[in-house]
């Protein structure tokens, strides 16, 4: 089915190229493939929020757009918890998420979705953390990953998993449970 999302508009585009304005077939390829592009990436950039509606959010991508509150459960010092506020941005071309806590910052470039087999979206993520002083019991900058499922999609929570590197060199790395939930403004 997915494959009629791009047939069929090329199709259209390249027999109004070549019938309606009675270019040659390489031109009008060239001029189909040159729409599509500009096409793909007006509407993945900008314009598919108008157009995404609840079916799309349900069967094809969750809209993972908006502000958050994240809420990790820590093995540090024997359990830590720590509530902090997180934006993600997200179009069809990537996701980004970024969050600033007590300590420091955190940036997601590297984000990914996936469908489970049992039908549900993970967001899977490596992030890297600022945080704003160095001292003798933690780093400067460290790295993570966490995998996340989308528990539900109509309230958009989410759970997972995380772990950092985090003063790994003093066995001192984290790990533990992280929850998002939406902001709804």
């Amino acid at each position: 089915m997915k494959v009629w999302i791009i047939v069929i508009p090329t199709l259209a585009l390249f027999l109004m190229y070549s019938v309606c304005f009675g270019q040659d077939y390489l031109s009008a390829a060239s001029s189909t493939v040159s729409t599509l592009t500009i096409l793909a990436w007006f509407f993945g950039k900008y314009a598919w929020r108008y157009f995404y509606i609840d079916f799309m959010k349900k069967h094809i991508c969750p809209d993972f757009n908006g502000r958050w509150v994240g809420k990790i459960s820590s093995n540090y010092a024997g359990g830590t918890e720590v509530s902090f506020p997180i934006e993600i941005e997200a179009d069809f071309f990537k996701i980004r998420m970024k969050a600033n806590t007590t300590v420091g910052r955190t940036y997601a470039d590297y984000c990914r979705v996936i469908r489970t087999q049992d039908d549900s979206f993970e967001l899977i993520y490596v992030f890297e953390g600022h945080n704003k002083t160095q001292t003798g019991t933690d780093t400067a900058y460290y790295d993570g990953a966490a995998r996340v499922t989308v528990d539900d999609i109509s309230t958009m929570k989410m759970s997972g998993l995380f772990w950092t590197n985090r003063c790994w060199n003093q066995n001192k790395n984290t790990a533990g449970r992280i929850d998002f939930e939406k902001i709804v403004d």
